[in-house]
């Protein structure tokens, strides 16, 4: 049956038992569920699922589609996309709506989240379906959790001096570093490799096999090495022996375990601050 015959149709049927009979030839949505594609500190790739339903014999077409997509009451995305979607005869069909999201963007915009693995999500608007019986819009407004995945930062704080052996042209000493977890679940850092600047000379580089650092917390770890003296520079020397305050560069590169997604995530940072040294 072609769409003009069975307007005709639903026009006869229409005169014969109602409107409440031609509602039930309007297209049903229903959320699903919103799946994960891709996931890192830096941002997210989402793709929110919709059932829909076509109780015609013929296929129909999305005539319209908008949304707007908040986090935690914040709206940040919005758009309209109904193309080449089409809804299958008599049967079900899903609707899918792919949304990236550039973390700094969307954290810069959220406050009150620290302690929080996941905040909500808010994603609202209308369909547009081309019936038999003309355009029929439905709204939809659904909801959900979002995975509150933030940046940890290490920032280092002063350069402890344990030793400086004027023969051997060597100090070893230890940068105090605090590393901060936004989240409630605790984090776990693996195969942690550190590169460190002292006045911009590079002087130390090593491995931290692992450690933790407990959730809404700001916990301070120790990276050990030894300083060569004769190639550090004539600014970390005298910060060392004199106890002048110095800038540090740090270079992070690890793996990071967050309890509630089910793979490590990889972590890549540049961190530069003032520090004191002891």
């Amino acid at each position: 049956m072609n769409r003009s015959a069975l307007a005709l149709v639903l026009v006869s049927l229409g005169l014969s038992t109602g409107c409440e009979d031609l509602q039930q030839l309007v297209p049903t949505v229903s959320f699903s569920h919103m799946q994960l594609d891709d996931l890192s500190f830096d941002a997210a790739d989402v793709t929110f699922v919709f059932d829909v339903e076509n109780p015609n014999p013929v296929d129909i077409g999305l005539a319209s589609f908008d949304y707007d997509l908040g986090l935690a009451g914040t709206s940040l995305v919005s758009g309209q996309d109904a193309d080449g979607f089409l809804l299958s005869a008599a049967g079900g069909s899903a609707l899918e709506l792919p949304a990236h999201l550039d973390y700094t963007d969307v954290w810069d915009s959220i406050t009150a989240t620290r302690g929080a693995d996941f905040v909500p999500f808010n994603i609202q608007g209308a369909f547009g379906f081309d019936t038999p019986i003309g355009l029929v819009e439905l709204p939809y407004d659904e909801g959900g959790d979002f995975p509150a995945l933030r940046t940890p930062h290490f920032k280092p704080q002063k350069l402890r001096v344990s030793n400086v052996n004027l023969l051997r042209q060597e100090a070893t000493v230890e940068l105090d570093v605090d590393v901060d977890n936004a989240h409630a679940s605790t984090l776990n850092f693996s195969n942690l490799h550190y590169n460190l600047k002292l006045a911009n000379n590079a002087v130390g580089s090593g491995v931290i096999p692992s450690f933790d650092v407990n959730g809404a917390t700001e916990q301070r770890i120790a990276i050990p090495f030894t300083v060569n003296l004769l190639t550090a520079g004539t600014t970390v020397v005298n910060a060392i022996t004199r106890k002048d305050p110095l800038t540090a560069g740090l270079k992070i590169d690890a793996d990071v375990a967050v309890p509630f997604l089910q793979r490590p995530l990889a972590l890549s940072l540049d961190e530069t601050g003032d520090i004191t040294v002891q």
